[in-house]
């Protein structure tokens, strides 16, 4: 009887555990396993969860400051590029484009347009290819060709890194760092690839949004394009300022500058 007591106790006191850390981050951003381990809040209490300075891996920004990071992955693509960058720009707006080489150079004008119009560019690869399916020297062809093709066009190197599909390992890590990249995580994915509606990404976006948070879309879809007027609108009345990722690394309670590598 006393086991079966001391059970309950136990059980209750992990339930609690469990509800408190969900309380404590009302958007659940940490999954169950992590909210019921006191290591992971004492890291988050530390701030250690932001950012990995062993891998150069960011996580997440700030979160004691009301900024967001809107991060675009893919492009650019002559068919929605243009509108999306009209959107951030009537609303003054600068976001994170993370390209591939290969659209870059497809479409140089856009890749151009980006640097003519305050926003930052970070790498996606050349060929959108998994890079934890390569040999380490194919990683480095990828990230470094798509490097070359955007210093042909802009004049500019790439210092921030988003593996497509955010397919990692340690050796993905490895060479991203041997190459001088931060690599750039996500709080939050529009899935706006899964062609859903503007309404979705929209809903999706005011319900996950939190402090720091890096928010993730595509250029190619016509529903985001859709979707980024209200988005912006209603993030701007909740009080949150958008910064690029650059700006949200010399943030953190530890800043992290980003240095452009040649």
């Amino acid at each position: 009887m006393r086991k079966r007591k001391i059970a309950l106790v136990f059980a209750f006191a992990l339930v609690a555990l469990a509800a408190g850390g969900y309380w404590w981050n009302q958007h659940r951003h940490v999954s169950l396993r992590d909210a019921v381990n006191p290591r992971y809040w004492l890291r988050r209490w530390r701030a250690e969860d932001l950012y990995d300075p062993a891998t150069r891996l960011l996580y997440h920004g700030n979160r004691s400051l009301r900024e967001v990071a809107l991060t675009i992955d893919d492009g650019p693509h002559d068919e929605t590029t243009p509108a999306l960058l009209d959107v951030l720009r009537a609303h003054h707006v600068r976001a994170t484009f993370f390209v591939v080489g290969e659209n870059v150079r497809k479409h140089p004008q856009l890749a151009r347009r980006m640097v003519a119009e305050g926003h930052e560019v970070g790498n996606h690869t050349q060929s959108h290819l998994p890079l934890d399916t390569l040999t380490p020297r194919q990683m480095r062809n990828e990230i470094s060709d798509c490097d070359m093709n955007f210093d042909r066009i802009t004049g500019r190197h790439l210092a921030v890194l988003r593996p497509p599909g955010m397919h990692y390992n340690e050796k993905v890590l490895q060479v991203a760092h041997e190459l001088g990249y931060i690599v750039v995580s996500d709080t939050w994915g529009a899935k706006d690839y899964a062609r859903v509606t503007r309404d979705f990404i929209v809903r999706g976006t005011g319900r996950w949004v939190e402090n720091g948070s890096i928010l993730l879309f595509h250029d190619d879809y016509p529903a985001t394009v859709a979707a980024l007027p209200r988005i912006i609108s209603n993030l701007k009345d909740e009080g949150y300022r958008f910064v690029t990722i650059s700006e949200m690394l010399a943030h953190l309670p530890r800043p992290v500058i980003v240095a452009e590598h040649h």
